[in-house]
């Protein structure tokens, strides 16, 4: 809508039936009749006015008034349409589909734009965007008074001259301090699609799984696509080493969105995790961008700890085939340029996928089943924790000694181990235990705590009592306790005796806490750790505090980095260290997957594996489901394509800018020592060496030759 001489016509539709909650609709169209009256340009703006609509005063207006701008405001209710009147004064809803079919017709009679201030009114703005040049609606409820600011501002900026994609921002940016301002919605057709608002270049990166299809191919045509408009950056084959991580980060860290195609093979990939890891943890601290924008190629299935937390809450788009593609990049231009990704509500995410009720806890991932194997067997994805009760468990002596543990009251369980040998398995097992002992279970993963928590001990205290009460679902009085005089720790501890323990009666409860080497880094480690371990310590003279059992998952080791051990969790209770297979149990895992591999290259598994837990799993399932060949698994082990390229890649990502990191695993590679305790419990938490004797050696045959070839310092 370009600035001109010829007078234009607001029309004003207003309606909120008897039995709907009363609107301040008085208030909102005086104050953009006060605010047109005083405008520059008010003599190029007309307002006129229809109360208590009917479906018929809709159309019947339109015709009477030919407006420019229709402006609805009133109630929405979603898919449902939004709220008119009936002849007796009762709710009458009128569809998206209808209003489009309306708005198709009187787009040929003048009208340029539709303000639909209505709540959840988004379905029915995407609909008449379809047809009519700018379009806005809710994407959720919005309060009367944002609705006024939003569209007094809206207005203001209209008669003053400005165009509707700066009057839609003046309008958002009123909207701030009632934290609404992502509530209003901007639609503008272009090409039959409906587009958004901005047409800034913005810098886009692409995460997918190489080598896999649909995901290449669908990444590569989004890519060709949007890189007309906007600055793309995918990685097609760069050469792996510690630039090309930091080339990766470096591009998320600049990225205003961050597409990320999801398949039934990349949700398991771990770049790709990375990748969105890194993009959900760098918009906490970059203002919100780069924004995830995720895309489901064919997959159906729930997302799994942990890229349900990153996720679950965002929009998806959805892609089923071929055909579907136009369509895709149509929806990726208009997120980008500033709408919303289509597959937003509950219900749309519960209707494609094919299971409707994920779980709050990490939970197993999918099953494939194999081609064809001399005695069949139902294969599990090597990825992620494991289900308690999978027949690819692979069972040690300390299980035992965990679960009977936590069937006690009043126990403290550290498990130890280097990065994915099974600490987060036996966790859940664990917690299955206790809840079949009939405790209460908050599990809390750190790995969630974001960076702004971690360097800040008064909002991690804060959050971590706040956590723990949602978990529980009980009621939230973290703000009444933290208005003591107290220290971060005391007020936790109060919180927890007197409001968490003391509800809870004589249920016990297990605080089950995933990844804590996550605070390890924080300057206020000593004090929350100190404090689980006076909760420990109370248990001898407080009864109420044997109603909590604790549980805590840690790869790095701990008496590096904890400055009193006398303070210390993790020296006191049962430890559990976990180990690598031993190579009885490779072989025993081999059977379990058919016997797909025979006893020479058993022994060249173990050769160039160890016993990794993750990485023998990994390359049974893919030569058992007949995914490769055993030559192929062995000919090119450390190749950027090879069954283990993508969790290779992941390592040089997870060491970028880790100079002495990476110096210590070059020692280790070269010289079979590591000169820095501190840098070796490091890197044997990280899963990327081990002690043998006095010699400290890589973790295993394959990162040794890797990492030799593409570390650099």
């Amino acid at each position: 809508m370009s600035e001109n001489t010829r007078v234009k016509t607001i029309l004003l539709l207003a309606a909120n039936p008897r039995n709907t909650s009363a609107l301040r609709l008085d208030e909102e169209v005086r104050e953009i009749d006060e605010g047109l009256r005083r405008a520059n340009k008010r003599e190029l703006f007309k307002l006129e006015q229809k109360w208590a609509v009917r479906s018929r005063d809709f159309y019947r207006a339109i015709l009477d008034t030919q407006p420019q701008i229709v402006h609805f405001c009133g109630h929405g209710a979603g898919e449902d349409g939004i709220v008119l009147e009936d002849e007796t004064g009762q709710i009458a809803f009128v569809q998206a589909d209808a209003l489009a079919s309306m708005f198709k017709l009187f787009a040929k009679k003048g009208v340029e734009c539709v303000l639909l201030n209505a709540c959840y009114s988004q379905v029915q703005a995407e609909a008449i965007s379809q047809h009519i040049e700018y379009v806005i609606g809710m994407n959720q409820q919005i309060g009367d008074k944002a609705a006024v600011n939003f569209a007094v501002a809206f207005y203001d900026a209209l008669a003053a001259g400005e165009e509707v994609e700066f009057a839609y921002d003046l309008g958002c940016s009123q909207l701030f301090g009632l934290k609404e301002n992502q509530t209003p919605v901007f639609k503008r057709k272009l090409l039959n699609h409906p587009v958004a608002q901005k047409t800034t270049r913005q810098r886009i990166f692409i995460s997918y799984k190489r080598d896999v299809e649909p995901d290449e191919p669908v990444a590569l045509e989004v890519f060709q696509a949007l890189s007309q408009q906007h600055e793309v950056f995918i990685d097609q084959r760069m050469l792996v080493g510690t630039r090309w991580a930091e080339r990766i980060e470096g591009e998320i860290r600049q990225a205003d969105f961050l597409i990320v195609f999801l398949s039934s093979r990349s949700v398991y990939s771990e770049m790709v995790e990375q990748e969105i890891k890194m993009a959900h943890e760098m918009a906490q601290v970059q203002g919100g961008h780069p924004v995830i924008l995720p895309v489901r190629l064919g997959y159906r299935e729930p997302f799994q700890y942990p890229l349900s937390a990153y996720l679950n809450n965002i929009n998806w788009a959805f892609w089923q085939g071929e055909e579907d593609t136009p369509r895709l990049i149509a929806e990726l231009t208009q997120a980008v340029c500033g709408g919303e990704l289509p597959i937003d509500k509950a219900q749309a995410k519960a209707i494609l996928l094919e299971t409707s009720e994920p779980s709050a806890l990490p939970r197993p991932f999918a099953s494939a089943q194999p081609v064809s194997l001399a005695q069949p067997v139902r294969l599990e994805m090597p990825e992620g924790t494991m289900d308690s009760q999978s027949a690819f468990y692979v069972e040690r002596s300390l299980d035992g000694i965990a679960l009977t543990t936590i069937a006690h009251r009043g126990v403290t369980i550290a498990i130890k181990g280097p990065r994915q040998v099974g600490k987060s398995s036996l966790l859940i097992r664990a917690i299955e235990a206790a809840v079949n002992a009939g405790k209460r279970v908050a599990f809390l993963d750190f790995q969630l705590f974001d960076k702004a928590a971690l360097t800040d001990a008064e909002l991690f205290f804060r959050r971590f009592c706040s956590w723990l009460t949602y978990e529980l679902e009980m009621e939230d009085r973290v703000e009444e306790y933290w208005k003591t005089p107290l220290g971060n720790s005391q007020r936790c501890t109060r919180y927890v005796q007197r409001h968490i323990l003391k509800e809870l009666g004589k249920t016990p409860l297990v605080l089950a806490m995933d990844e804590v080497d996550k605070v390890f880094d924080a300057d206020f480690r000593n004090d929350f750790f100190g404090m689980l371990r006076s909760w420990h310590n109370s248990r001898a003279t407080t009864p109420i505090w044997k109603q909590l059992d604790l549980t805590l998952v840690t790869s790095t080791e701990p008496y590096q980095l904890i400055d009193d051990l006398n303070q210390s969790p993790f020296n006191v209770g049962q430890v559990i260290e976990l180990q690598d297979f031993t190579p009885e149990q490779v072989i025993d895992l081999n059977r379990l997957h058919g016997s797909p591999l025979n006893s020479s290259e058993e022994r060249q598994l173990i050769l160039l594996l160890g016993g990794h837990p993750y990485l023998v799993r990994r390359a049974l399932y893919l030569v058992a489901s007949q995914q490769i060949s055993t030559t192929e698994l062995f000919a090119n082990a450390t190749a950027g394509n090879s069954p283990f390229g993508d969790h290779l890649r992941h390592h040089i990502s997870l060491l970028h800018k880790k100079t002495e990191l990476i110096q210590g695993l070059l020692q280790v590679i070269r010289q079979n020592i590591c000169d820095d305790k501190r840098v070796f419990w490091r890197l044997r938490g990280a899963g990327l060496v081990r002690e043998q004797g006095r010699a400290v050696l890589p973790r295993c045959q394959l990162y040794a030759e890797y990492f030799r070839e593409n570390l650099r310092e």
